[in-house]
This record gives C-alpha cells, sequence and structure tokens, in this order.
C-alpha cells in the first residue's frame, strides 16, 4: 500500500473535496498525449473534454473504471449509429432524469448536452420533472423508472417496474437501467469531489433545463447569463467522425479487459478469484458487454496492489454506503469481499450505527482510518454532505490526493451497483417479501 500522506493543499475552495485534489490534477496535454482517440470521441458525444478527466486520472484506476463503464453502458460507439440497445433518445432521458433526481448539476448539464445530441426532443427533457400528460408510454416508464432508481432510498414499485417491462423488450429494458446506473458512478464522482462545470456545457443547455437548474458548488465560476443555441443531434459528420476515433478507442477497451471473460459462470469464477466473491446478480443481465465491463471495474477496483487506501477500507466504507442507502442486498455483496477486513457482527453493527447516526467511531483506529471512513459517510448520500469540516479533516490527515480519489471512485461503483441491483433484483425480492 502507498504511503497515504502528501503536503498539505493550499487551494481555494475549502469546502470541496476538489481543492484537496488541484494541485495533482493532470494536465490536459498529458491526457492528450495518453488518451486523444478517447478524448476525442468523448468530445463527439458530449462537445466538450469534461474537466472531470484531470482528476480521475490522478489515480489511474478510477479513469480506467470511468472508460470502462461509460461505452459498454451506452453501447458507444454502436449506439451512434442506431446499432443495437435501446433507443438513444430514452437512454438519455433517463440519464437525465437520474442525474436531476440525484441532484448532481455536473451531471444534468452533461446528460442533457448527451440526450439533445442523441435526438431527444428538448421539451420532453424540459418537462421531465415536472409531469404532465404530453409524454408517450414508454417515456414515462423511463422517467419514472430513472427517478426512483436515483433516490435514496430507491423507491422502485411493482407498478414502475411492470412498465417498463411492459413498454420495452427485455434487452431494451436493460439498456434503459444500464444508463441510470451507469449515472450512479457518474452522480457520485462529480457531485461528491465538486467538479466545476464546462461553461459551454451549461451554455447550449441552460434553456432546456430551466430556472430549477442551478450549477451549485459544480458553477463556481460560471459565465451565469450566456445561452447558445442547443447542440444538433447525431448527422453524417457525428458518424464519421465516430469511425474514425473508434478503433483506437476500442483497442484501449479491449487492453483494459484483457483476460476477463464475459459469459457465465466463467464471469462469476473471475470474480470470486479476484475478490472472494462471484456477484450471483450479474448472472441475471443479458448484456454480455455490460457483465464483463463490471467484473474488469471490480478488479480494477480491488486490486491490493494498486490500492492507495486499502481493501479493508474499502470494504468498511462498503458497510457504511450499503447502509445508508438501505441495500441489504449490497451489503451482503460487500460482507463477502475477501478476509482482509476482518468484519465480525460487532464491527458491521459499529460501521451500520456510524452510518446512520451523528457519532464518533467506535474501536482503536488510526487517524487515516478514522477520516476515510467519515468522509465515506459524508459523500454516500445524493447530493453528497461534504462540508468544509470533513474536507478539512482529510487536509490535517494528509490524505493523499491519490487516496481521495480511490475512496470517491469505490463508493461511485458502489453507487453503479446499487441502482443495477434495484432493478436486477426487485422481482426476486419483492418474492421473497411475500
Amino acid at each position: 500500500m502507498e504511503n497515504l500522506t502528501s503536503a498539505p493543499s493550499t487551494a481555494a475552495n475549502k469546502d470541496l473535496l476538489i481543492s484537496l485534489l488541484e494541485n495533482d490534477a493532470v494536465p490536459m496535454h498529458t491526457l492528450q498525449q495518453r488518451y486523444a482517440a478517447l478524448l476525442e470521441l468523448v468530445r463527439i458525444l458530449i462537445g466538450v473534454v469534461p474537466n472531470c478527466d484531470r482528476y480521475l486520472e490522478i489515480w489511474p484506476p478510477a479513469f480506467r473504471t470511468y472508460n470502462l463503464l461509460v461505452p459498454n453502458f451506452l453501447n458507444l460507439p454502436f449506439s451512434i449509429f442506431g446499432i443495437g440497445g435501446a433507443t438513444k433518445e430514452l437512454v438519455g432521458l433517463g440519464m437525465y432524469v437520474a442525474s436531476r433526481t440525484a441532484e448532481c448539476p455536473y451531471c444534468s448539464a452533461h446528460t442533457c448536452s448527451f440526450a439533445l445530441r442523441r435526438g431527444a426532443d428538448p421539451r420532453t427533457l424540459a418537462q421531465s420533472l415536472l409531469g404532465g400528460n404530453d409524454f408517450s408510454d414508454k417515456e414515462l416508464a423511463t422517467i419514472a423508472i430513472a427517478r426512483s432508481l436515483s433516490q435514496i432510498p430507491c423507491d422502485l414499485s411493482a407498478d414502475e417496474f411492470n412498465a417498463i417491462q411492459r413498454n420495452f423488450t427485455d434487452v431494451e429494458a436493460e439498456w434503459i437501467v444500464l444508463g441510470i446506473a451507469m449515472m450512479g458512478f457518474l452522480n457520485k464522482f462529480m457531485d461528491a469531489i465538486g467538479v466545476q462545470l464546462e461553461s459551454s456545457t451549461v451554455a447550449e443547455t441552460r434553456k432546456t433545463m430551466g430556472e430549477h437548474w442551478t450549477p451549485g458548488k459544480a458553477g463556481r465560476d460560471l459565465d451565469r447569463d450566456t445561452v447558445t443555441a442547443m447542440p444538433s443531434s447525431d448527422n453524417l459528420r457525428t458518424r464519421m467522425s465516430a469511425i474514425k476515433y473508434a478503433p483506437s478507442a476500442l483497442m484501449l477497451d479491449m487492453k483494459w479487459q484483457k483476460g476477463v471473460p464475459s459469459r457465465w459462470p466463467d464471469v462469476g469464477e473471475f470474480l470470486r478469484h479476484v475478490s472472494g466473491y462471484d456477484f450471483p446478480m450479474l448472472s441475471m443481465l443479458k448484456n454480455k458487454r455490460a457483465a464483463r465491463a463490471i467484473a474488469a471495474v471490480l478488479r480494477e477496483n480491488l486490486d491490493a496492489e494498486q490500492s492507495v487506501v486499502g481493501i479493508d477500507i474499502k470494504i468498511k466504507s462498503g458497510v457504511i454506503f450499503s447502509s445508508i442507502v438501505n441495500n441489504h442486498d449490497l451489503e451482503h455483496m460487500i460482507c463477502n469481499l475477501g478476509t482482509t477486513a476482518a468484519l465480525n457482527v460487532s464491527e458491521i453493527a459499529s460501521l451500520k450505527s456510524f452510518a446512520n447516526n451523528d457519532i464518533e467511531l467506535p474501536g482503536n483506529r488510526s487517524q487515516s482510518e478514522t477520516v476515510l471512513l467519515t468522509l465515506a459517510r459524508a459523500a454516500s448520500p445524493s447530493p453528497a454532505e461534504i462540508s468544509a469540516s470533513v474536507v478539512r479533516n482529510c487536509d490535517d490527515a494528509n490524505l493523499t490526493s491519490a487516496g481521495i480519489v480511490e475512496l470517491i471512485t469505490w463508493l461511485s461503483v458502489l453507487q453503479m451497483l446499487h441502482r443495477l441491483s434495484r432493478f436486477l433484483l426487485f422481482s426476486k425480492n419483492t418474492e421473497a417479501d411475500n
């Protein structure tokens, strides 16, 4: 495990985690050297190379996690051409509603831009949180499940579950939910870190998002009055540009997933080997591309040799997160990961009590463990409850930028799994409750 300490931060915005990361953010020209084709493909999708990239690359597995989830959960670049998956306008709608529900202003602007570029009707996006009678049955089903899966705690109902099943094929429904689940990762990371929005993204989406949207902590340096034309939807130029950059991006994806199987039960056996648990819910996924990406992401995030904070901290923070989001299935998954945390019944009870009450962490713990688990508690709700005191404690404990990014990335992975598990296990859990 790497050294957990670094020089104290002197950056501004001391009430945001990003203030502790600024000095170690990876320069954009370095990212271009490493990932030029991938970044240009992202620019095609949302109009900019997002600010978040510079912070994710501080701990490289975080950048890989992000770039494993996004293309594989959104069927990119194939969805640009209308190949496979669900209707891309509806996938974009679900992503947007999920981000607004989770109160992540950064992702709200980016998903609005993404949806508009995929051909979503701006009027539908504008009205999606306000209700009304002008939606199709498919739009209503998408809006409802995006809202429910993105609330904490999740309140997915039988009617909403049945509506998504009734209005879409199983494959289409899964693609829509994968987009919502993927946004769970992005919503958590961007909101908890406090990544700053790009002015051009806000300018082209402000009118669609309406007066009830505010940039909040993500908009501290924005020009708040500029409005530009909405982005145009995918056209021949978009598709030709995607063809240019897609091969290199796909080769990078293959490199990062090397050695990871795509079929069940091989995926489960692989995960048992790298994590100690086989994540059987993944056997329910019809989408082998997504299942493989999740396995690759879990390998990245549960590799002790790459970890800065340590796997035991990640397991303990997982118990805190699953308790806050009230997901007993996720808690079961977390408690079956490895053996390094030595989670006995008493420790699990202590962590859960700490998660849901404003109390001190019991037990004899190091300063870094106490601060990291306190950070996990603050980052777990949606929106995150990162305060100036939480940031100050991280700074006083001299947590490294890489350690902070790693922990928030892990919680973001858990939020993706939380949303996905709620959908995949809904029928099973409903039957068990009855």
